[in-house]
């Protein structure tokens, strides 16, 4: 587990599953709500850590609705009462379709009963954030915006941008999306879906994928 701190926010990281999903649990200190990013697995581990914080109103937050990202849903969804689902209008359909959410390429079908909440572009979300869609890894993406952090799902990670081989996605498009809705921000920490962490910062100056002679 890996925490960081800004302000009177928590944030911690749980590498979980078969294809390494950074899933993170973010808090305010002293508070009992909390959101659940991405939750790829069921964890023991991160179930006991919320119930040791306390955190009592909690709401299961996906990036996009790719199964690796979702696996874990439905186990939170059942241990932990009052828990929520918040998705994308766009990927909304990923949580009941496999097909869609690729679970039956993987060969484990995954099925989830419907969100509760549906998110759109700039709405408010989180303790003090903003949602930024940004289609091309799946058509409904979505980055948490908040003082000094984003988590960008599958969009942007360290060094390199997510996959837009897959159903719905697009390659250009999603270039285009992280320099309008992230590249423009103040430099801040980057929590991405797989891998490390980084800044802003660093992907404007050494992403390649951003580089003048790339091109989709």
């Amino acid at each position: 587990m890996v925490t960081f701190k800004r302000g009177n926010l928590i944030c911690e990281r749980f590498i979980l599953g078969s294809l390494q999903v950074n899933s993170y649990l973010l808090y305010e200190a002293d508070g009992r709500q909390a959101w659940l990013i991405d939750p790829a697995e069921d964890s023991a581990t991160l179930l006991a850590r919320i119930k040791e914080l306390d955190l009592t109103d909690v709401t299961i937050f996906l990036t996009h609705g790719h199964a690796d990202h979702i696996a874990g849903v439905s186990y939170y969804r059942k241990q932990i009462p009052g828990c929520k689902v918040a998705i994308s209008r766009e990927d909304a359909d990923m949580l009941t379709d496999p097909d869609l959410n690729l679970s039956t390429w993987l060969g484990e079908p995954i099925s989830l009963a419907p969100a509760e909440i549906i998110l759109n572009d700039n709405d408010s979300f989180g303790p003090g954030g903003k949602l930024a869609a940004i289609p091309g890894h799946t058509p409904g993406g979505l980055a948490l915006i908040l003082p000094g952090m984003v988590f960008s799902g599958d969009t942007l990670f360290a060094g390199s941008i997510g996959r837009s081989d897959f159903p719905g996605g697009d390659g250009r498009q999603l270039i285009e999306g992280i320099k309008a809705r992230l590249f423009t921000l103040s430099d801040r920490y980057v929590f991405p879906g797989h891998g490390p962490e980084t800044t802003i910062a660093e992907e404007k100056a050494e992403n390649p994928f951003f580089s003048a002679e790339f091109t989709v």
